[in-house]
């Protein structure tokens, strides 16, 4: 009930200044169901004389259908209007019967008992009417008084009906109205609980967010002093010193491969002729060419005096021209490579060395806090994003709180114009 005060607000205005009946919402189910039980009660006594009216209808009914039952057919009849009108004297006592077994008037009198009751009732009655309407015109003509009393009988039993009727009209509104009224109180109750509830979770996600945000300024501290620390700042110049060996190794290998490449037109040229059998190299020869026209810096200096051989061999088909231009370039490499092949191999082994260093360095720490970082702050972000929807729903609880709470208001005046409900 506190919520509810809380959010209805305090009224100001007193029963005194306004003339006005006060109850408050607390005590609103308890006036209600004062207000229907003395409805019922009114309803009960109103019908209590009706309700026995109904039941010496019904006994005259019951009566009345089993003389049609038992009439003998007196008169002088043609035998094909009797025979049709017995035929049909059992469908009318059948449905009688059925109509009599179904409106028996139960224990519980309450007002919807009653109305229940008599909707039950009047849809038997009727049905009653229509299975047997046909089958009467017969039967009255063979069993005029026996049929005149089922019927007088029916007249009185629709007409305590319609008195019945009169009696839950004056009293239907109003019983609706209460219903509706205690269907609005147990609407507020459950919106109430709901924004309590969700103001409360709201609550609870704002302080874990508060947490989270605080716990990732700690962890983003703890990452920045590591980063301005001994261990980081050796890591820096260990990974500067890896990029380094790793740039110096890249010019090395361009550098040795700078003698090889103007080369491999013509290593290609011998290959083809080797393979179609114009020209035959040793198999090491072939292996040699092989490597240096894959993997240049893998090629070992003695392939060269070979393959100046193999050029300056006029069983090899080659112009003039091309073979001194090719002869000059086997020249310079073989005396420019194993300088360059020696650049080359201590370039690979201090970059393998700094590669090792990086790869055995302690880069956990880092890696920890920047995970710890990232994580918390995507918690946070996620709740914020959970906060902004229960602020959403907040909104929509409390707006459909007051479109309650004024349609209350109305019902309650529906019921009783002189009634106001306090809220405080």
């Amino acid at each position: 009930m506190k919520w509810i005060k809380k959010l209805f607000g305090k009224r100001e205005d007193s029963s005194e200044e306004t003339g006005l009946k006060e109850i408050n919402f607390e005590d609103l189910p308890a006036w209600l169901d004062a207000r229907s039980q003395k409805i019922s009660s009114r309803v009960e006594k109103d019908m209590s004389g009706l309700l026995s009216e109904f039941e010496a209808s019904l006994s005259e009914l019951e009566e009345s259908n089993s003389k049609l039952a038992e009439a003998r057919v007196e008169g002088d009849f043609d035998i094909r209007a009797v025979k049709r009108a017995k035929s049909n004297r059992e469908n009318v006592t059948k449905q009688v019967t059925l109509l009599i077994d179904k409106i028996r008037v139960q224990e519980n009198r309450d007002f919807r008992a009653l109305e229940n009751f008599y909707g039950a009732a009047t849809q038997s009655l009727e049905s009653c009417l229509e299975h047997m309407n046909r089958s009467f015109r017969y039967t009255r003509v063979v069993f005029p008084e026996e049929s005149k009393e089922v019927s007088e009988s029916l007249a009185s039993l629709g007409g305590v009906f319609k008195a019945l009727r009169e009696v839950i009209l004056v009293n239907k509104k109003e019983m609706d109205y209460l219903e509706t009224a205690r269907s609005d109180i147990k609407e507020i109750n459950e919106l109430s609980a709901s924004i309590a509830d969700e103001e409360l979770e709201m609550e609870s996600r704002i302080r874990r967010v508060q947490t989270l945000r605080t716990e990732a300024s700690e962890a983003g501290k703890a990452l920045e002093d590591f980063r301005k620390g001994a261990a980081w700042q050796s890591l820096q110049n260990l990974q500067a010193e890896f990029s380094a060996a790793r740039e110096k190794l890249r010019k090395a290998e361009a550098g040795l491969s700078s003698l090889i490449l103007p080369l491999s037109g013509h290593l290609s040229r011998i290959k083809k002729l080797h393979e179609s059998s114009r020209y035959t190299l040793k198999p090491e020869v072939k292996n040699q060419l092989d490597i240096c026209l894959e993997n240049p810096v893998k090629v070992d200096p003695s392939f060269f005096p070979e393959l100046q051989k193999i050029l300056e061999d006029n069983a090899l088909d080659m112009q003039a021209q091309k073979k001194e231009k090719a002869l000059l370039q086997v020249k310079t490499a073989i005396s420019a490579f194993p300088e360059r092949k020696k650049e080359y191999l201590e370039a690979l082994q201090e970059f393998e060395a700094k590669k090792a260093e990086i790869e055995s360095s302690d880069t956990g720490k880092l890696a920890e806090l920047e995970h710890k970082e990232a994580e918390l702050l995507s918690r946070a972000h996620l709740l914020e994003e959970d906060v902004e929807d229960s602020e959403k729903k907040l909104a929509a609880l409390k707006e459909e709180f007051e479109h309650r709470k004024e349609k209350l208001l109305t019902d309650i005046n529906l019921i009783d114009s002189n009634v106001k409900i306090n809220f405080q």
